[in-house]
């Protein structure tokens, strides 16, 4: 005869093997919206040593890569944390110089995102690059999985070499260009990325027609961050500059006929806001704190404009869910109160400006480019203001450019 007590036992001892066994659906919490995560997987680790960066490496910092392990936990915990409702999730590679983490770092990461993507959900990556490291390799990684990539260049060889060079203080131009080449050849597309301030404030038509002439259809002018090296080295950004900068930008644009041809990021935001009521950029969104950003240690920040001690989130492990820091980061009041500024409410371009970047906000509490968006934004919007905001607004205005450029 059969025991019923060691029946009884090992069915309970099977029960917690299985258990044990099993993935828990809802191990950990999900965040309430979607956030994103910055990664520097390399830190400030480049191959450059461009005069402004906001985030130099300096001599006696020792290059360290992020490891395996906290790669493998950082996929996991930041799949799991998006809300259940999520049908794209994305990472976003930068630096210094991302491609310093080597092209095997990137064949790891994209197996964990296979391994850990929920079903139904789209794994993509974006990178932002210098482009004088690419070859073939890295070019058919990056066809092959589809990611985004952003490239850094300034302009033509004398706005590039003398505000980007290499680390010994030589050109960069040429390198960066064969990049460029390659991507093209790959039938990769890119976004040109160009960093604006005083020097190259008088070059906005050359810059952008630059651009244009090596083949980007997609572009976006940065204002300079006050932050790294840049001011010790003289540089700066006056609200008058660069406001003056994109409205030539904006003039060209349209007087060469590039409406629909060419993609300026900046222009483009404007468009999304006016007629959806949503920013596509945190800078212009009427709140900000979803966009963390990670170094290779683990440690996370709120944004990648605020790496201090005041904006440490925590760090990326099993100890505190993701969901519950980018929820620590939505709540900082550099986020929540980026638009309620008392110059704000009175502005007639705060529907797509909102305050603009927090980091740009001095210790007056005032936005140092705020004269410059506001010229830039009120030409963008006079033509606009016919319309009504909403989709059916977007139909009509689409309708008369199209007439208007037929």
């Amino acid at each position: 005869s059969v025991d019923p007590q060691t029946v009884a036992a090992g069915g309970a001892m099977n029960l917690a093997q299985l258990r044990a066994q099993q993935i828990p659906v809802e191990s950990e919490p999900r965040a309430a919206a979607p956030f994103h995560l910055l990664v520097k997987p390399i830190g400030a680790g480049c191959n450059l040593g461009c005069r402004y960066c906001y985030y130099p490496q300096r001599q006696q910092e020792r290059t360290r890569k992020m490891d395996d392990d906290l790669l493998a936990e950082f996929i996991r915990g930041y799949i799991a944390a998006q809300p259940r409702y999520s049908r794209e999730i994305n990472f976003v590679w930068q630096g210094g110089e991302p491609l310093l983490a080597g092209i095997g770092f990137y064949k790891r990461a994209l197996a964990l995102q296979r391994r850990y993507a929920p079903p139904g959900v789209r794994i993509s990556n974006s990178l932002q690059t210098n482009g004088t490291l690419l070859n073939d390799a890295w070019c058919r990684l990056f066809r092959q999985h589809h990611f985004i990539l952003g490239v850094s260049l300034d302009g033509d060889r004398e706005v590039q070499d003398a505000h980007r060079p290499d680390k010994r203080g030589g050109a960069s131009y040429d390198a960066a260009l064969r990049g460029i080449a390659l991507l093209q050849r790959h039938q990769i597309d890119f976004n040109l990325l160009m960093v604006v301030h005083d020097g190259v404030a008088d070059r906005a038509e050359a810059i952008y027609d630059h651009a244009v002439a090596i083949g980007a259809r997609y572009l976006q002018f940065q204002p300079l961050m006050l932050e790294g090296d840049a001011p010790t080295a003289g540089y700066g950004l006056s609200a008058a500059n660069w406001g003056r900068f994109m409205l030539a930008v904006y003039r060209r644009w349209r007087s060469r006929g590039h409406v629909g041809q060419v993609f300026v990021m900046n222009i483009e935001q404007v468009y999304a806001q006016y007629f959806t009521h949503v920013s596509p950029s945190c800078v212009h969104a009427e709140r900000c704190g979803g966009n963390l950003v990670m170094e290779p240690d683990g440690r996370l920040y709120a944004c990648d404009h605020l790496i201090n001690a005041q904006h440490l989130l925590g760090h990326a492990d099993r100890h505190t869910p993701l969901a519950t820091l980018a929820a620590r980061a939505a709540e900082m009041p550099f986020g929540k109160n980026k638009r309620l500024r008392r110059e704000c409410q009175c502005c007639s371009v705060k529907s797509v400006c909102q305050g603009g970047c927090p980091a740009h906000v001095g210790e007056d509490r005032y936005n140092r480019l705020c004269a410059g968006y506001y010229a830039f934004f009120s030409a963008l919007l006079a033509p606009l203001r016919a319309y009504p905001r909403s989709p059916q607004g977007a139909m009509q205005w689409r309708a008369a450019v199209s007439t208007a450029a037929g």
